[in-house]
């Protein structure tokens, strides 16, 4: 197989897998998505809204300039470890005083390891432009949970998808729990899943 002919073969095995949707009405799902990035003491306060989509990792971060200060050739600077890529690199911003700003950063996923994002704020106040100020930013983690979501599929479906896929694996497990029923929404909870199987 080619490069992309397999890209895309896994590309329509993550679709089918994850469920290709997301629920836009789970507000407090959306919170939840919602990430700190610097303090609140920090002169440049920022946090990102991160949406994982398939192959790509969209984050939505909104920088505040809580000084009295304009704040020029502001730039998120932004570094991926992990089978993470930075599409492009956010252009350069000059903020005003007690303004704040939404920047958009595109990343591609090109695996399902858990990848980390880290990075910085540089900017320049407009009282001195020789020194660059830097505002260390908190790492985010992208963990293989984000990309699962739980998702219906007809029996006949499923059977296909188990046999192209080869899902099957054996797994030890360790537990205290005795009730089976129990011990499935356990399973179900942990892996953000869902049962197909009738009650």
């Amino acid at each position: 197989m080619s490069q992309l002919e397999l890209e895309d073969e896994i590309q329509g095995d993550l679709k089918r897998t994850t469920g290709e949707f997301t629920k836009d009405g789970d507000d407090a799902n959306k919170l939840n998505r919602i990430l700190q990035l610097t303090g609140f003491s920090n002169p440049v306060y920022a946090e990102a809204y991160v949406t994982v989509h398939h192959h790509d990792v969209v984050l939505d971060v909104t920088i505040i300039n809580r000084t009295m200060h304009t704040l020029q050739n502001l730039c998120l600077e932004l570094a991926t470890m992990g089978d993470l890529k930075l599409v492009e690199r956010p252009q350069n911003y000059t903020l005003a005083p007690e303004s704040s700003k939404q920047i958009k950063a595109n990343i591609k996923v090109s695996s399902t390891e858990t990848g980390v994002i880290f990075g910085n704020i540089v900017y320049e106040t407009s009282s001195n432009a020789v020194e660059k100020a830097v505002v260390v930013l908190n790492e985010i983690h992208i963990d293989i949970m984000d990309y699962i979501s739980p998702a219906s599929s007809a029996d006949i479906a499923f059977r296909t998808m188990w046999a192209e896929i080869e899902w099957e694996n054996e797994v030890a497990v360790n537990t205290n729990i005795q009730d089976e029923k129990e011990f499935l929404n356990h399973i179900m909870k942990s892996t953000n899943m869902k049962c197909l199987t009738p009650p």
